[in-house]
């Protein structure tokens, strides 16, 4: 061979070396029961540099495994919950929604990312930017296009799937037996048996994905701010409030959709300074208290193991005011909660 990636020593959670007298010793195939050989893998390549001793705490284990495994399998679950075969056998390239191109392009990145790294045998990088993707995929991709999924929009499926398939190939180096569980459960007849015997992947969104990354992130440093004035003025999320004001004049209506969806207002305003509007109408007020209701029946549903499909019959018990606010959102609220 030519190169080879050496691994440390495996220390104790406090940095001393493990051994019988000490009692620090960690069993390997209790952590592997545990975890997963692929988490460990996993763990090892993203906590520091291959060569360098490495602290095992089983509490960063815990959290690596919950930020790539827990997430990803739960997008790849919310994936088939919709999932259109028939739409998987058509060749896919690009969207004309921006979250979709967002996604895109930071896939096209970290193909780029992980290309270059892996070249020069290194793996810390590449590592460490699979699992901030999948943060993205599920945290802020997944989550603002979950109604796009279940309403049958075909560009979201097409794009959530060439993502997922993808994102495999890259992992495959890192996670052999999570990356290959995944691929046997999207492939299609004209795919590879194995995620191991496919091509590396090449995807390049050009410099139009580069803009949209420079925009996406200045949208969510913008609703950051949003939600942190929402704190600090005791205003929950779902309470609608009439207006936020940014500076930013070069940001067009998809981003600026996107701001007023997560900060849950109603207009977004320019000016000099980033401000909020906390004033509350008696109409604002009603529409908060309609979608703290519709969220306590959305917890309902959930903890009776309903899936969206599943329609309900919804008994109300409330006084005037609350049936007039049920009433005046009546449609919507049937939509959403899934009732008769």
């Amino acid at each position: 061979y030519k190169n080879v990636i050496c691994l440390g020593h495996l220390l104790d959670a406090k940095g001393k070396k493990m051994s019988k007298s000490q009692g620090n010793i960690v069993e390997p195939f209790s952590m592997i029961e545990k975890y997963g050989v692929d988490t460990l893998r996993l763990w090892m390549y993203s906590v520091n540099q291959p060569g360098e001793s490495k602290n095992f705490d089983e509490k960063t284990v815990t959290i690596l495994h919950s930020q790539v495994f827990g997430l990803l399998y739960n997008v790849l679950a919310f994936y088939e919950l919709y999932r259109d075969r028939e739409l998987e056998k058509n060749e896919f390239t690009q969207s004309s929604n921006i979250l979709d191109q967002w996604i895109l392009a930071k896939l096209s990145g970290l193909i780029e990312l992980s290309t270059s790294e892996l070249d020069n045998y290194k793996v810390l990088e590449p590592a460490r930017a699979l699992r901030d993707f999948i943060g993205d995929l599920s945290t802020w991709y997944l989550r603002r296009n979950r109604d796009r999924i279940k309403d049958g929009d075909v560009e979201a499926k097409q794009t959530l799937y060439f993502v997922l398939k993808n994102l495999v190939k890259i992992m495959a180096p890192f996670t052999p037996f999570a990356s290959e569980d995944i691929w046997l459960k999207l492939k299609n007849d004209a795919d590879a048996e194995s995620v191991h015997l496919v091509e590396w992947p090449t995807y390049n969104v050009g410099a139009s994905g580069a803009l949209v990354l420079e925009n996406m992130q200045i949208v969510r440093d913008l609703v950051s701010t949003g939600l942190q004035m929402r704190q600090k003025n005791n205003l929950p999320v779902r309470q609608p409030l009439s207006s936020f004001t940014i500076s930013n004049k070069d940001l067009n209506g998809e981003f600026l959709e996107i701001i007023k969806d997560e900060l849950n207002v109603k207009e977004i305003l320019f000016g000099e300074d980033l401000s909020l509007d906390v004033v509350i109408t008696k109409e604002l007020k009603e529409e908060g208290l309609y979608r703290e209701f519709l969220r306590s029946v959305q917890d309902s549903r959930k903890k009776e193991g309903l899936i969206p499909s599943d329609m309900i019959t919804l008994f109300i018990e409330t006084d005037n005011a609350g049936e007039n606010i049920v009433k005046k959102f009546e449609d919507e609220f049937k939509k959403v909660a899934g009732i008769r």
